[in-house]
């Protein structure tokens, strides 16, 4: 195949050749190859793999979209489903969290650029309770600062949009995996507590999503230190009681050995 002269030219200095290997992407671009991902998910099973139909089998079992849909396989993990309808990623997204063979599904929005290899973060949609919130804060105003907040307001509860709840005000979240969960926020005065809906996923020992007390390292690590402190207290124990009944045997030998006086009476 014959070569084109341009691609030999070897007097384009280093800079212009990497500006002529970019591909300029227009605004006109974007709004075109993006639209077509605009109802679409990034999902990632944790700690588990399993076979592809296997996977795209579950989702469809959980989330019983309207339509059929492709799982593109990205790679490390990583899928995108591609809804054309914004009522099945808005299931997707709020009803969760979602748990397959034990494993947590994380579920996002799709974004633009995303690499496998280079995703720093997972994010997830959970419900959170604001227990015993003051009913003037049952506004949508206030609620979405609120969300925004503790992280990115997805969705208000309905019984709570229309404040027929008052016992708790109920939000939806998207949140990432790799931060800390903020256990309470500050409404202007008014120090309002947070509590989670997702017993499997957050660790009430770091305080982060992604896997349960049971499997926190931080956990394990205390256990294990607790384990070596429990040994090394028996074993001083051990040594203590050992001392001391030795100590008790000589004590008892000496009681019973007959005394002078004690020989001398028994003549």
């Amino acid at each position: 195949m014959a070569i084109d002269p341009i691609e030999m030219d070897s007097g384009i200095s280093a800079p212009e050749l990497e500006n002529n290997n970019t591909v300029q992407i227009t605004g006109e671009d974007k709004q075109r190859i993006y639209y077509p991902w605009r109802f679409s998910l990034i999902i990632k099973l944790q700690e588990k793999k399993i076979l592809h139909q296997v996977l795209k089998r579950k989702i469809t079992d959980l989330w019983k979209p309207s339509e059929a849909f492709p799982l593109i396989d990205l790679g490390e993990g990583y899928y995108t489903v591609k809804f054309n309808k914004e009522e099945n990623m808005a299931i997707a997204l709020q009803k969760g969290p979602w748990f397959i063979f034990g494993a947590f599904l994380s579920v996002q929005r799709w974004e633009p650029n995303f690499v496998p290899s280079r995703a720093i973060q997972t994010l997830t949609a959970i419900w959170v309770r604001l227990p015993e919130l003051p009913i003037e804060f049952y506004d949508d105003k206030i609620l979405a600062k609120v969300g925004n907040k503790i992280g990115r307001l997805l969705k208000v509860d309905t019984c709570t949009s229309a404040a027929l709840r008052g016992r708790y005000a109920r939000i939806c979240v998207e949140l990432p995996l790799n931060k800390q969960v903020k256990s309470f926020v500050w409404i202007g005065s008014h120090k309002q507590q947070i509590l989670y809906e997702c017993e499997k996923l957050l660790c009430l020992n770091c305080g982060y999503l992604g896997h349960s007390s049971s499997k926190c390292l931080k956990t394990n690590t205390q256990i294990k230190a607790h384990f070596i402190k429990q040994k090394e207290d028996l074993k001083q124990k051990t040594q203590k009681h050992n001392i001391q009944e030795e100590l008790g045997k000589v004590i008892q030998k000496d009681l019973l050995k007959p005394t002078v006086e004690d020989t001398s009476s028994e003549d």
